[in-house]
């Protein structure tokens, strides 16, 4: 009898217990809000059952509310507007779901449901239907056929005897009528499996994750198959969800029909050997993917790994088909070397350190682009005289030296373009689908032989790809390097032209045109800006960073105003200098590759690279003032000669990109980690080129210290700053024999003015300062043919002593300890061998040339305020 009672007792034994005890049966309709409470089987009290069944089920009754969307409106409109403590809530009828723009689970009450029939805007709605009367029919009035009954109405659509004879011929069709069994659920998985196992193994083909692509494949392999994917759609209740969400989940179905399948036969894992390799790319551990392959998700770690090697085995095979698939159209080269970023330089027991030094071969084609020709109407793509730094002079004389001088600002004439809409049109060609790596070696770059040793392997690849086209014999490919790239491939192209088969250089480099690659040019001319006003900006950081202000987004043009109206043509050096900084140098250098380049404006680009060679050489900036020259030479000789390249160059300019080998690099990078060994990176880029398209659709459906040395040239004192500048920081006319005169009366800076007489007068219409510095009258400026003959004798002095000195470094003979070609800046001592992304580098800087704008605006918009 004790044990009786013990067993007979409430869940929830308190003091509150009282009552019988009730079990809890699945008859017992159990509030929502206690479901995770109140259990089936369990015994309650009276006062706990009250409390939490009886109470709480009246209580959720209570606090409902109606859906319809008059409901306030009608209520203030009933009588006395008397409330009820209760609403009488039911379904909303069927005849109304579509009226009131409600789901079939809405709840109205019945106040609402009878205005609804009332209300003259939804009786004149085409939705709307009325409601059907519910008065007691006469017995002679109903239809009883089979276990059917049917109320019969003259007034609606038929007359009984109409209806009668209707349902009777109906009735005698369905007994002629065979219709087959509807194809089961499972059978319809077994009929999708068998696809899809075919697909695979038979024409090995790549799974499908575009669900409409997937649904038309199997509707149109079973017609059984048809409305398939779209019930199973349909079940994800889309009309609930937004556009974008129900798109996502489509894409989930088509992974869990591939799921389902594989689960029906095994050997359909075409999605799951996508996941693994995703995966272990990603760097995830061996037991997170077999945990994974255990749920049935993905491939174990070891299949992944065979399919790796084997992957990694075949490249070479897949390089081939690349070269032969586009051996009619254009190749360009990138070649540059690689260091693993993941580096230990303290030595261990094992080694002393695990720095890997490899070289990138990796070309681009465009099916667009016919092969550039090695010769064109007897013009040969190189020119016999080499670097010519007299054609050069002569374009800096005719076409460019009025851009580079001009008092006008050059920036705002560039804005006119664009470049918006040319970017977004040459954007797809920043992707690596239509790249391929040659090789991934492990070797390194500091000599002219060790640049040949790898070349030897893209000309292997095409000896074995070229058959009847002899591509190398008749085309030629552009390599867009950086300077070492340059400067070593064109010192090998000198020997081998010069010297011929005594050079004992191959043939086939003549067939490689060293192009200097725009993004070196960008980053590089901007790092030495900043170095060498590295004491402007350091100024403007800790005088004006810390400052909360509101800031306009674009104020450099506003900052020019402001600065031109309060000196005017002033020709103080200083002054002169910080015009030049903000509105020439730092907009050249922000826009050449991010704008101009990547736009495709190629006048506007050849234009830049003429005004950064300039920049360049007034910087003293060593290799980088001989790299534009040699791009220059061979342009201007192109088109002097009407040679094919330069029309090629004109009109497909963003691909002779080096973005292509620095965005490979940084992708090798996210996926190798410290412990890696050499071979492990080198299969691991090799896996990464080849699945870069191969797995494509799967990752789119889901998913330096430095040493600086005192300058050795000449100081100028900035009395703002309070600092001394060598020359190298001032305008172009302070690095010319006859410098700006800082004679208070005497403005114009001509040999012989002819206005000398003149010079006290104030004409300020009269006057022109270039953006070099110089000032001129107008009248004196048109002896020079608006050029600035200061400025014109100094750059063609530089252009010949700069190209003289490269040709003599190109035409040294190869030895046997080659030493490198590349010349030591002591005052920007830059690192050729850069291992950071270098497009994350730009847009770091250029955002923070946004900020250095904004301040200085500021500051000078105050101005009148400091007195």
């Amino acid at each position: 009898m004790e044990t009786e009672n013990i067993l007979n007792v409430c869940k929830f034994h308190s003091t509150d217990c009282k009552g019988r005890i009730r079990i809890i049966t699945e008859n017992i309709d159990i509030p929502v809000t206690m479901k995770e409470i109140v259990l089936v089987g369990m015994k309650l009290c009276q006062t706990h059952y009250n409390r939490y069944v009886i109470n709480e089920t009246h209580n959720l009754g209570y606090n409902k509310s109606c859906s319809h969307p008059k409901h306030e409106l009608y209520k203030t409109q009933s009588k006395g507007n008397k409330q009820s403590k209760k609403l009488n809530l039911e379904k909303v009828p069927k005849r109304l779901i579509e009226v009131l723009g409600l789901d079939e689970f809405a709840e109205i009450c019945s106040m609402c449901r009878k205005k609804t029939d009332k209300d003259p805007e939804y009786l004149q709605t085409e939705e709307y239907k009325a409601p059907i009367s519910k008065k007691k029919q006469n017995d002679d009035k109903i239809l009883q056929v089979g276990n059917y009954s049917y109320i019969l109405r003259n007034d609606v659509f038929y007359s009984g005897e109409e209806l009668k004879q209707l349902e009777l011929d109906f009735q005698e069709i369905l007994e002629h009528m065979t219709i087959p069994n509807e194809v089961s659920l499972s059978d319809k998985i077994i009929k999708m499996s068998n696809i899809l196992y075919h697909n695979q193994h038979k024409l090995n083909q790549k799974p499908i994750y575009e669900p409409t692509t997937f649904k038309i494949m199997l509707e149109a392999a079973d017609k059984d198959l048809v409305g398939f994917f779209d019930e199973l759609y349909i079940g994800t209740n889309p009309h609930t969800k937004s556009d974008k969400t129900n798109e996502n989940n489509k894409k989930k179905l088509v992974s869990l029909c591939y799921f389902l399948a594989s689960i029906n036969n095994k050997y359909i894992n075409s999605i799951k050997a996508d996941i693994g390799s995703y995966l272990q790319t990603s760097g995830a551990s061996s037991s997170s993917i077999d945990t994974l392959a255990n749920i049935g998700f993905s491939i174990r770690r070891m299949t992944v790994d065979r399919q790796k090697n084997l992957i990694s085995n075949e490249h070479q095979q897949t390089v081939d088909i690349y070269c032969l698939q586009n051996i009619e159209k254009i190749f360009i080269l990138n070649i540059d070397d690689y260091h693993n970023i993941h580096r230990r330089n303290k030595p261990t027991l094992l080694e002393t350190h695990n720095i890997f030094h490899f070289v990138t071969i990796l070309l681009n084609s465009n099916s667009n682009i016919a092969a550039i020709p090695y010769c064109s109407n007897n013009i040969l793509i190189h020119n016999p005289k080499g670097i010519d730094f007299k054609l050069i002079i002569k374009n800096f004389e005719d076409f460019f030296m009025k851009q580079i001088d001009s008092y006008e600002n050059r920036v705002e004439n560039l804005n006119v373009h664009d470049y918006d809409g040319r970017i977004q049109n040459y954007q797809e060609l920043r992707s690596l689908n239509n790249s391929k790596l040659v090789d991934f070696i492990l070797h390194s770059l500091h000599s002219t032989k060790d640049y040949i040793e790898c070349l030897d392997i893209l000309f292997k690849v095409f000896e074995r790809s070229e058959n009847e086209y002899n591509y190398l014999d008749n085309y030629v490919i552009p390599v867009v390097a950086d300077w070492p790239g340059q400067v070593n491939i064109r010192r090998a192209i000198t020997l081998r032209i010069n010297k011929g088969n005594k050079s004992g250089i191959s043939e086939q480099i003549l067939s490689l045109i060293p192009i200097i690659g725009p993004l070196h040019i960008s980053l590089n001319s901007r790092e030495t800006l900043f170095q060498t006003y590295h004491f402007f900006f350091e100024k403007l950081y800790h005088d004006l960073f810390g400052e909360k202000k509101i800031l306009s987004h674009k104020p450099k043009q506003t900052i020019r105003n402001v600065v031109m109206h309060r000196f005017g043509n002033s020709k103080d050096m200083e002054y002169r200098m910080m015009i030049d900084l903000l509105d020439n140098s730092i907009p050249l250098t922000l826009d050449i590759y991010t704008i101009l380049f990547r736009s495709g404006y190629f006048e506007g680009y050849l234009e830049g690279v003429v005004r950064i060679w300039v920049l360049f050489q007034r910087l003293r900036r060593h290799n980088y003032n001989k790299a534009p020259l040699m791009f220059l030479s061979d342009v201007f000789y192109w088109k002097l000669n009407n040679h094919p390249m330069a029309n090629i160059l004109k009109n497909h300019l963003p691909i002779f990109n080096d973005y292509f080998v620095e965005n490979f690099h940084s992708s090798i990078r996210s996926q190798t980690a410290e412990s890696n060994t050499a071979l492990q990176i080198i299969q691991k880029a090799k896996i990464f080129d080849v699945e870069k398209n191969s797995n494509l659709s799967f990752k789119e459906a889901f998913v330096n210290s430095r040493n600086p040395v005192i300058s050795q040239y000449p100081s100028f004192a900035l009395p703002t700053f309070k600092i001394n500048v060598d020359i190298k920081a001032l305008p172009l006319a302070w690095n010319t024999k006859s410098k700006p005169s800082d004679d208070k009366d005497k403005f114009c800076d001509a040999e012989k003015c002819l206005l000398s007489n003149n010079n006290n007068i104030d004409l300020p219409n009269n006057n022109v300062i270039l953006i070099c510095g110089h000032g001129f009258h107008k009248e004196c400026l048109t002896l020079y043919n608006g050029n600035c003959n200061h400025c014109f004798n100094y750059l063609s002095s530089e252009i010949k002593k700069n190209i003289n000195s490269l040709t003599e470094r190109l035409n040294t003979p190869l030895k046997d300890n080659e030493k490198p070609l590349i010349e030591k800046d002591a005052n920007n001592n830059i690192n050729e061998d850069i291992d950071e992304n270098i497009q994350d580098i730009m847009e770091n800087v250029e955002q923070n040339i946004d900020n250095q704008f904004e301040i200085l605006y500021q500051k000078w918009s105050d101005y009148d305020n400091l007195y």
